[in-house]
């Protein structure tokens, strides 16, 4: 975990908070540098996130996504190798059978996809490529309504 991982914690809180009204942006680019400067390993911020975009409340589920985003696209391989992973992946699908907010489905949607076409010439991340051709394919019906 590392001497960062207290801050982290308090940092992701802050950044997750159901009384947001937008995005804590500050904190996340805080996450972000402790991420990077190995203060927090990438494992366990992944996995931390994970936990808040798992949440039942869906505007925590929803930052902790933009939580998730910044990290991948601020972080590097790291983190990349903890999020563009089967595990990971699978997760996300299932929460995509399981969540009803619009608004966070539309959101890991809208992160798979990018993700494919990010990590598209990554052949280690294939997993999310695969992930999103299923989910084109199977359309409406991933969300089992």
């Amino acid at each position: 975990m590392g001497r960062g991982s207290g801050t982290f914690e308090r940092l992701l809180d802050k950044a997750t908070s159901q009384l947001l009204l937008e995005t804590d942006w500050e904190s996340i680019l805080q996450i972000c540098d402790l991420i990077r400067q190995g203060d927090t390993q990438a494992k366990y911020a992944v996995n931390s996130i994970k936990k808040k975009v798992n949440d039942k409340n869906p505007h925590v589920a929803l930052y902790a996504l933009e939580v998730m985003e910044s990290v991948v696209k601020n972080c590097g391989q790291t983190v990349h190798d903890e999020v563009a992973n089967k595990q990971t992946m699978e997760e996300l699908k299932d929460l995509l059978k399981r969540q009803v907010e619009v608004n966070v489905r539309n959101k890991i949607l809208y992160l798979i996809q990018a993700w494919a076409h990010a990590f598209r010439n990554e052949p280690k991340y294939k997993v999310v490529q695969d992930t999103y051709q299923i989910m084109k394919v199977e359309g409406p019906r991933l969300g089992g309504r």
